[in-house]
């Protein structure tokens, strides 16, 4: 028998970690049923900190952010993880790698970790991350990771859904910061040098350093370059002592509230251009509609004039 949203929510506020898995699948099939579990809830806690671990591939981002759900367990804290794997441009699955790296927490029930395909969407994110950020707050997780791939400039969407973002590098990365130093430098709130065991990380942290401290000369915050070598635990108790200290400056100075406010701006335009889609499909399957497309491909209707009417007709549906 399939359970409504209502018994689904009351699962989910209750700990049920089927519920949370099942609410999740559903905004990822279908980002609009966001919609129907806000309006199922009493109030979104707003509670969870969200942690967003970027990098190029191969800077060993899911051997990094295992480490860091140890020890922020070692503090009591539950965590939710969303581990955005790029998509294949054919079938549009995930490679779904980060889970298997993670195994070791699958017995944790203070741990919940997904690991989502990007399906295209700028920036490496899934378009229903920030949804499932908001069920893990409904949840009760106290700290949510988004680990993610960045590749470009264009793909540091990371800083509109998380209220730290940690930059991964690798020493290999000198070009790559060349690259993509403009985006990077003013993403980052920490950076990490990790696989710091190989030559030259000393190097590009004193690199990142300069470049950082270039765009800081007067902010209260002053951002770290640390390195570390994950795979054997060197340097992670540090980063997530760094990430702490973060939340501290940001909470204390109020730049988090000012930051999450901003943050909703940028949700509601992503919300509103979802909803509008998902009513324009609905919209397509009218006749008037396919009446319109026609004319509009005889000539007879400019696209401008069709916009008006299909915002009418979508106006007249509702």
């Amino acid at each position: 028998m399939k359970r409504s949203y209502k018994d689904l929510i009351k699962g989910l506020e209750s700990n049920d970690r089927v519920c949370l898995s099942k609410l999740i699948s559903s905004v990822e099939s279908n980002t609009s049923s966001i919609f129907k579990i806000v309006n199922s809830v009493k109030k979104i806690p707003n509670k969870i900190y969200t942690i967003g671990i970027t990098g190029p591939p191969g800077a060993g981002k899911s051997t990094l952010t295992n480490q860091v759900i140890k020890k922020l367990r070692a503090l009591d804290l539950k965590i939710g993880v969303v581990a955005i794997d790029p998509s294949s441009p054919f079938t549009g699955g995930a490679v779904l790698g980060d889970r298997v790296r993670m195994q070791e927490h699958s017995l944790d029930r203070s741990v919940f970790i997904r690991s989502v395909g990007s399906r295209g969407d700028l920036g490496g994110l899934s378009y229903s991350t920030s949804s499932m950020i908001k069920l893990f707050d409904i949840f009760g997780m106290d700290i949510a990771i988004i680990e993610t791939v960045v590749l470009g400039q264009t793909e540091l969407d990371i800083i509109k859904i998380s209220d730290s973002v940690v930059v991964t590098l690798v020493p290999e990365a000198g070009d790559s910061i060349q690259a993509m130093k403009a985006g990077l430098m003013e993403i980052g709130d920490i950076f990490i040098v990790n696989k710091a065991d190989r030559g030259g990380a000393e190097k590009l942290a004193r690199e990142i350093d300069y470049m950082v401290s270039l765009k800081q000369d007067n902010a209260q915050w002053k951002t770290k370059v640390l390195t570390a070598q994950a795979e054997n635990d060197i340097g992670v108790d540090e980063l997530v002592t760094e990430i702490m200290s973060f939340r501290e400056y940001e909470e204390s100075s109020g730049l988090l509230i000012k930051k999450r406010n901003k943050r909703k701006i940028s949700e509601l335009n992503t919300l509103v251009e979802k909803r509008l889609r998902n009513e324009l499909e609905k919209t397509k399957e009218t006749a008037t509609f396919k009446d319109m497309v026609i004319k509009l491909e005889n000539g007879l209707l400019e696209p401008e004039v069709l916009v008006d009417k299909v915002i009418n007709l979508i106006k007249k549906n509702n």
